[in-house]
């Protein structure tokens, strides 16, 4: 590699000096333009804390030994990455699962980066209020009078003129830079691919879209306007990266033109409101470039070729949305849905519900009937869920029905009570094939309109898709468990089967993004319906009696975690945090509600952290956790892995403050310091400030405390819920079977199962 300057100019004493800077380049097969890009990279005054080098071509071994080398010198941590499969958002998600800076700056490998970016972007993005950063781009400046034609027509064309909708408001208070430094900085609605830096939680809750494929034309823009209504973004002006763009890597010209076209109309649909004016610009925009491509197709053939593809792009875009399934039957509309006209069978669906729950069946229609297959239903998240719903779907024209493979389980006897059938102990061992002709007489017999596995993967899924399949009847998989890199919970042999299941349910956005990256499940056939809580259960309760109940005095402070005692749900961060907080607070008390697999292990670490039965008390598995709740200060979870809380949302309504990891969909109900604190995973330093923040500011306690408890209240009441899932059911029986070439024949089914 090149000779280095600067190298030895530490990161102490520099701006930003706490602000841990990683630089992401994504590459393939272009190594002088990475040598050249690298070589601005080494002569930083600020040395980057991480490179990460990810590869869609083959690097040699002599030029990563090189790359290293030179890390090294800069005292540099290294990460190069080779991927199998091509793609540039793919490439940037990796890229932030690998790294462990708190900002990434994205480089493209042909770009030439001005000494002081690192520095700069470091001392901006000091305030936590600043989401992304984009320093000034330099682009090469076209040559010829018909490149500056060309320009020009883009212009004309107003292209990517339509832009997101933005509200101050929901971004918070502004950072301060802007205020006392406007020469500095400004605002920004979209970042630039060749450089851009975003903090690296935003990218991990906010994914690049990986529907956006190969060298993802446009992926900048969707990111940015994905971005701009909820974060703030600033163009950093004292610094600037040259784009070099050097030949190689975008040689097919009618790919090119696809690409240009579909990706332009599935980001502006996806995250703008489509206003009929905005339609009109957007026509206007397509064809007058076509129209452009044509007139240059007379002399090079290049032209004709790219509007070809963009014909295709759009073509391929019309058709998706017909093809589409809403992403949410739940939620309130994201940038994608606002204004956005969905032909889509589901497109009555989508309205009806963004509007609020409804009953999608006629007054004096027969009631749907949906059999739920759960293994057993003990009071476990998932069943508990499954539990709540099936009393509420009566009320809106849907009977459940629930089959247990194993024994029925301690929560049967309630839902019986309420009138629900109960089928149990219908497999007799795991490779019981007969299990199918139990389910499918079943179905039968109930006379089911429609199949929902309630959880995903494992027994239940296989063998009641299969039973489904077999009387071709349309099968929902309602998944609770977020998905990670490495961690997939769809078995092989369940992914043959997706093609007979009709809708997964994600339980947030951020749970449908992880299951199409890891799961590889159809983004088409994915809809998000959030978890929900019965709110009648928290009415008429008395926070004195639950602080009589839980033994408090009035001036003590308590902490509480509930949770079942559970290896991934990281008691031991609690306990930690606890030690932390005990020496700092001597009326401060901590408190584990909850039971499990790993109680010996939990009692093990609160022993062993000094602090007495008074001070830290495991109090087990309790079924009073609405009065208990109301007696805390604080609530928080410490879960390495979670989807969707369920005791977060039981915080908000009882008034108590939640503190939780950023893992998961927690995010998309706590927002930082608007409806709870979030931490980094696994940080018991983290929890401890946040628990003391909330315990020293009264102020911000309250104002976190009435917002989450009023989003809660109108969004999250288990009417919601039971609105969506009806809503959901007669639109599948509505529209039938997913086509298939043939349903499974029964006779089939031992074939498969093997």
């Amino acid at each position: 590699m090149a000779k280095r300057t600067n190298l030895n100019r530490g990161r102490e004493g520099a701006g930003g000096g706490d602000v841990r800077i990683a630089i992401v380049i994504c590459t393939k097969d272009r190594p002088e333009a990475l040598r050249e890009t690298l070589r601005s990279v080494w002569s930083q005054s600020r040395a980057p804390d991480e490179l990460l080098i990810i590869d869609d071509g083959r690097m040699d071994d002599a030029t990563q030994a090189d790359i290293a080398r030179d890390a090294a010198h800069a005292s540099t941590r290294f990460i190069y990455h080779r991927k199998n499969e091509p793609g540039l958002t793919r490439s940037r998600n990796v890229a932030a699962q690998q790294a462990s800076a708190d900002v990434l700056i994205y480089l493209d490998d042909d770009v030439t980066c001005a000494a002081n970016l690192v520095e700069e972007i470091a001392t901006i993005m000091a305030d936590s209020r600043v989401a992304a950063v984009s320093p000034v781009i330099e682009e090469p400046r076209l040559g010829g009078r018909t490149a500056q034609l060309w320009q020009l027509g883009y212009r004309i064309a107003g292209w990517w003129r339509v832009r997101p909708d933005v509200d101050a408001a929901v971004r918070g208070a502004p950072p301060t830079i802007l205020a006392w430094e406007p020469q500095r900085v400004r605002l920004l609605i979209h970042l630039s691919g060749a450089a851009m830096a975003l903090r690296r939680d935003v990218v991990l809750a906010n994914p690049f879209d990986e529907t956006l494929t190969q060298y993802a034309l446009g992926e900048d823009r969707e990111m940015g306007y994905r971005l701009a209504p909820s974060h703030w973004m600033i163009e950093a002006r004292n610094t600037s990266v040259v784009h070099r763009r050097e030949t190689g890597g975008r040689g097919d010209p009618r790919r090119f033109g696809f690409m240009t076209s579909r990706n332009y109309l599935y980001i502006l649909t996806k995250t703008c409101r489509m206003s009929p004016g905005r339609w009109a610009m957007v026509v206007w925009s397509l064809l007058l470039i076509g129209l452009m491509h044509a007139a240059w197709g007379l002399v090079q053939r290049d032209h004709w070729l790219e509007l070809r593809g963009m014909i295709g792009g759009v073509r391929a875009f019309v058709a998706e949305r017909f093809r589409s399934v809403p992403a949410s039957p739940n939620r309130s509309p994201s940038v994608r849905e606002r204004g956005h006209r969905s032909r889509s069978p589901f497109e009555s669906l989508q309205r009806s519900v963004l509007a609020g729950p409804r009953n999608a069946l006629a007054a004096d229609s027969k009631p749907l009937r949906v059999l739920f297959v759960t293994n057993r239903l003990e009071p476990g998240g998932a069943e508990l869920m499954l539990a709540s719903l099936a009393k509420h779907l009566p009320a809106r024209g849907v009977q459940p029905v629930i089959a247990c493979l194993k024994d029925a389980g301690p929560l049967a006897a309630d839902l019986r009570g309420h009138g629900i059938a109960i089928h149990d102990q219908l497999l007799h061992h795991k490779t019981d094939v007969a299990v199918i002709a139990r389910l499918r007489r079943l179905l039968h017999d109930e006379a089911i309109d429609v199949v929902t596995v309630a959880h995903s993967g494992g027994d239940r899924m296989f063998w009641s898709t299969l039973a489904a399949a077999t009387r071709r009847m349309p099968v929902v998989v309602w998944s609770h468990w977020f998905p990670r890199e490495g961690h997939q919970h769809f078995e092989t042999a369940n992914r043959a089967l997706y093609r007979f299941v009709d809708v997964f349910v994600a339980l947030g956005e951020r749970q449908r993004q992880a299951m199409i990256r890891h799961e590889k499940v159809p983004a088409g056939r994915i809809a998000v319906i959030r978890n929900a809580i019965e709110l009648d259960a928290f009415i008429g309760r008395s926070r004195g009696a639950a602080r009589r109940a839980l033994r408090l005095a009035d001036d003590q402070f308590a902490v509480g975690i509930v949770a079942n005692l559970r290896e991934e749900k990281r008691h031991d961060v609690f306990i930690r945090a606890a030690r932390t907080l005990a020496g700092r607070f001597p009326n401060i008390r901590f408190l584990i509600i909850g039971d499990g697999p790993n109680r010996d292990a939990v009692q093990a670490a609160a022993e062993a952290s000094g602090l007495d039965h008074e001070r830290l008390r495991l109090l087990g598995a309790r079924h009073d956790v609405p009065d208990l709740l109301l007696g805390l200060d604080v609530a928080c979870l410490c879960s390495e892995v979670e989807c969707f809380s369920v005791s977060m949302l039981e915080a908000a309504v009882c008034g108590v403050p939640f503190v939780a990891p950023d893992v998961g969909c927690l995010g998309e109900f706590l927002v930082h310091e608007q409806t709870g604190l979030l931490t980094r995973p696994a940080d018991s330093e983290g929890l401890a400030m946040s628990v003391e923040r909330l315990a020293t500011d009264a102020a911000l306690r309250h104002r976190i405390v009435e917002a989450a408890r009023r989003r809660a209240i109108h969004e999250f009441g288990v009417e919601h819920m039971a609105g969506a899932f009806s809503d959901l059911f007669a639109v599948v029986v509505a529209r039938g079977p997913r086509k298939r070439s043939a349903a499974i024949r029964p006779n089939q089914v031992a074939a498969t199962a093997g």
